[in-house]
């Protein structure tokens, strides 16, 4: 739920977009004339369950947990650490047991600040080497805080069962200093993966890289 004291840390913080007058055309994640986030509310709720027993009951299962993990560097409240990111990432597939060849989407943190947009981009493609496909759901609504984890790995195993991916909304510029990605425009892209990747990174350096597979019954 959003509360203007949380909507009042991130304008202290700079954080913020000031495009008020003009909401539908931010946040520009990865955009050169990006100014920052957009704050907004909202939840999700996804459900774990042990394979052998969902397969048992005969539960209708969307994706499998192919692949996690978390790290923290701790060295500064806002500024993110790429290396350290892509760490993360590093230890997301290892844990999943697949080749990065095998990845091909990533679901971006991407929250159109000015620091974050380089520094995940460059962990990205540290670990990747190569233009992979990848776009931020925060473009279309905004961030979560929280709960944009939850509800963007619902998103990312939901446009992996359809073989279609959304793109960068406001996206017209890439910055230059961002890595050399494949960012997602226009209308999308179909892509058949049988892995993809959805990553978060939050204040105090605190990261975090899923790897779902498709299931096939």
């Amino acid at each position: 739920e959003l509360s203007a004291p949380d909507a009042a840390i991130f304008d202290t913080l700079g954080a913020t977009s000031c495009m008020n007058k003009t909401p539908e055309l931010t946040p520009k994640c990865w955009d050169k004339n990006r100014d920052g986030l957009v704050i907004v509310e909202g939840s999700g709720t996804l459900i774990l369950e042990d394979m052998e027993h969902a397969v048992k009951r005969g539960a209708k299962i969307y994706a499998e947990v192919a692949g996690f993990a978390t790290n923290a560097d701790g060295t500064h409240i806002t500024s993110p650490n790429a290396d350290t990111q892509a760490q993360a990432l590093e230890m997301a597939i290892a844990d999943a047991g697949c080749s990065k060849d095998d990845i091909k989407y990533i679901n971006a943190h991407g929250t159109a600040t000015s620091h974050g947009d380089i520094s995940e981009s460059q962990a990205v493609y540290k670990v990747f080497n190569k233009a992979i496909p990848i776009s931020s759901t925060k473009s279309y609504i905004g961030h979560i805080l929280g709960a944009c984890g939850c509800v963007e790995s619902w998103l990312t195993i939901n446009m992996m069962n359809e073989g279609w991916f959304h793109p960068n909304v406001n996206l017209v510029d890439v910055d230059p200093e961002c890595a050399p990605l494949d960012y997602i425009t226009g209308d999308g892209r179909k892509i058949d993966a049988e892995y993809v990747m959805s990553n978060n990174f939050a204040f105090g350096g605190v990261n975090t890289s899923l790897i779902f597979k498709k299931w096939h019954d």
